[in-house]
């Protein structure tokens, strides 16, 4: 077993970037990258961030907070989990681009490129563990 972390990472390097959305039930959010541009983060609200590369400006990836929240809320209205095959992220960014307020065209803009990868599907069998 490693010592050290950088011993570590030298017996363990990591692989190839995937772009897989990715749950995590400590924190109860998820997150899923397209591209592995450096980036940083513009929150939207208090459910979604973006990620923007840093070199090109464009959407490379998000962050949606609170998911238990959201799909509880979600399964009160009859709108839930199908069968095993995970569930759209479209969900999750439809909270918060329902909205129409005013002032908000900035946050909407990046909700119309969100809407682009709204059918990728997330594997939320970590959230039925976490409940």
């Amino acid at each position: 077993m490693a010592a050290t972390l950088k011993e570590y990472l030298r017996e363990n390097p990591p692989g190839e970037f995937r772009s897989v959305p990715h749950y995590f039930p400590s924190g109860d959010y998820l997150t899923y990258f397209l591209t592995n541009e450096r980036c940083h983060a513009k929150r939207l609200d208090g459910v979604v961030t973006v990620y923007l590369g840093s070199e090109s400006g464009r959407l490379v990836g998000c962050k949606v907070k609170g998911v238990r929240h959201i799909l509880k809320t979600a399964g009160a209205f009859g709108v839930g989990l199908d069968g095993g095959g995970g569930i759209r992220l479209g969900l999750f960014f439809f909270t918060g681009a329902a909205p129409d307020l005013a002032g908000r065209e900035v946050s909407m803009k990046w909700y119309d490129q969100l809407k682009a990868i709204a059918d990728v599907r997330v594997d939320l069998s970590a959230y039925a563990e976490g409940e």
